[in-house]
């Protein structure tokens, strides 16, 4: 039984291209594989997730020794928690431990960083190895990704993933529509704009005793699934309507989305915590029937996790100034990838290799996504697209219950090609039939979904652009729009802000996003 490594720590300065390839050298591909006692080869898997937990290793979980029976490797699972690629990978190996295969995610440059560290010798280049991926290759080709993923010199350095469901899921308002019984807005197909909106928060509140506006995950989780519905960020995005990239300050809506949430807070509509609130103390809300507004993951209507009288509904998004934006389409490319080590044992490159391309197997999805039917579920739930019933709960009371653990226990975050929990395509059927006829309701009758985020790679140049102007234009960003909507910036000195925000190299950074961008349609043309 393999053990799980030492979690490792520490973070290096990006090496020069040539400490790097130095680095690299030491890891010769004619260096024999290491293989265990019964002839199986050691695959080392690096598992980056910003995360601050360690997980199992493989070994306790039904997917990982299904995947070891099936490949004839033996995995040995190492976690990092919360650091970005460069530095997980330098770190890795200047302390001569690069593990043969990186799970990485995170950063929102990953698919840069990853191609410039291909470039420099770190990752193999899987454009010269695509005879042995055509699982792979049907992949890419299905969601019109190389444009998105290779380099200038066309070069694939990263096995990228598709969400087909985390935008709608995480961007789409649900309330409590026992609460609305017997009010106006009982039928809430009536609720249609941003007055509506804050006339049902409003009536809610009022109901409850309690602010019914909760959001999990603080400001950044706030943000990441409440401006959507302005057609906004609170970063540099791509936004859809003018086909280009843009940051909020530029956009006229951002005042009106923050007088909301402004007069929201006033009122204590909005949670005095909106900043602050932890994932738990959401949870905690909803089920404690404290809190009846969220926008989040629409499965919390099929989770049971609540009291079966709360009658958890989807909404639209609202029409706000005579115009609904649309919701952020279901398939998207992830800004992140695995990769392979190209210094590696040759044997071990070979066995990541035939790894990689039976994770991207149609046929192999059903086991990496849900696990074994009978053993993590069965086809006998009602409520349902599938029928699907978990014999282990993912979210709730057993959350933190390692034997009950879903997510953890049977590797379905480590080792499905998409690498999330909440995906429509890789869990068919798991999710509540709602949710289906929510989406089909926004393909038929609201226009449909917004055009997919493009995934972008910056050049050297630009990563230096950025590093050096965006982090202080955020943050500027992030506490004056806290200040405004709790009040301790009065909105006379709105037009004060945008200017600060412009001066604060804003023209810069929108550049580099839209220069990138030009490379990316001028690929795919």
């Amino acid at each position: 039984m393999v053990k799980l490594n030492k979690v490792l720590k520490g973070s290096v300065a990006f090496l020069s291209a040539s400490l790097l390839l130095a680095a690299c050298g030491n890891n010769a591909n004619s260096k024999p594989a290491e293989k265990t006692a019964d002839g199986k080869t050691k695959i080392s898997f690096l598992s980056t997730w910003q995360i601050n937990d360690v997980r199992p290793p493989k070994d306790e979980t039904l997917v990982g020794q299904w995947l070891e029976e099936q490949l004839g490797i033996d995995i040995d699972l190492v976690t990092i928690p919360g650091e970005g690629v460069s530095s997980k990978v330098n770190s890795l190996i200047t302390s001569n431990q690069l593990p043969t295969v990186l799970l990485t995610t995170g950063d929102k440059s990953d698919i840069a960083g990853i191609n410039k560290l291909g470039k420099q010798g770190a990752f193999l280049d899987l454009s010269q190895h695509m005879d042995k991926l055509p699982n792979y290759k049907k992949y890419l080709e299905k969601n019109n990704a190389l444009a998105q993923i290779e380099d200038d010199e066309k070069h694939i350095y990263a096995f990228t993933k598709f969400f087909t469901d985390e935008n709608i899921m995480y961007t789409t308002p649900i309330l409590r529509k026992d609460l609305l019984v017997g009010s106006e807005f009982e039928d809430l197909s009536k609720i249609k704009t941003v007055d509506d909106y804050t006339k049902v928060l409003k009536y809610l509140t009022e109901k409850q005793g309690s602010p019914a506006f909760i959001q999990r995950n603080g400001y950044e989780g706030f943000m990441k699934r409440v401006t959507p519905l302005w057609n906004l960020s609170h970063r540099t995005y791509y936004d859809y309507e003018s086909d280009s990239y843009k940051h909020p300050v530029e956009q006229p809506q951002l005042k009106q989305f923050v007088e909301w949430l402004k007069e929201l807070r006033k009122d204590n509509v909005l949670h005095p915590d909106w900043a602050v609130m932890k994932d738990e103390t959401w949870e905690g809300l909803l089920a404690s029937n404290k809190g009846s507004f969220t926008v989040d993951r629409m499965n919390i209507i099929g989770d049971n996790n609540f009291d079966k009288s709360f009658d958890w509904q989807p909404l639209v998004y609202p029409e706000i100034n005579g115009k609904r934006y649309l919701q952020p389409k279901t398939s998207y490319i992830s800004d992140s990838g695995w990769v392979i080590n190209a210094n590696a044992p040759k044997e071990e490159i070979d066995k990541a290799l035939e790894f990689f391309n039976f994770l991207y197997a149609d046929e192999n999805q059903e086991k990496l996504a849900i696990g074994f039917e009978g053993k993590t579920f069965t086809r006998e739930n009602p409520n349902t697209q599938a029928g699907i019933k978990w014999l282990i709960q993912i979210y709730g009371e057993n959350a933190g219950n390692d034997k009950a653990e879903l997510l953890f226990k049977h590797g379905n975050q480590a080792f499905t090609r998409v690498q999330t929990k909440l995906d429509i395509e890789a869990q068919p059927g798991t999710f509540p039939k709602v949710m289906y006829d929510q989406v089909d309701k926004i393909k038929k009758d609201l226009g449909g979904f917004r055009p997919d985020t493009p995934v972008l790679s910056f050049t050297t140049e630009e990563l230096d652009v950025l590093t050096k102007s965006e982090a202080g234009l955020n943050t500027f960003f992030d506490e004056n729009i806290i200040k405004f909507i709790e009040g301790q910036r009065d909105m006379s000195e709105w037009d004060s802000f945008i200017n600060e925000a412009k001066s604060k190299d804003l023209d810069k950074v929108t550049k580099v996003y839209n220069d990138a961008y030009k490379r990316v349609k001028d690929r795919m043309k």
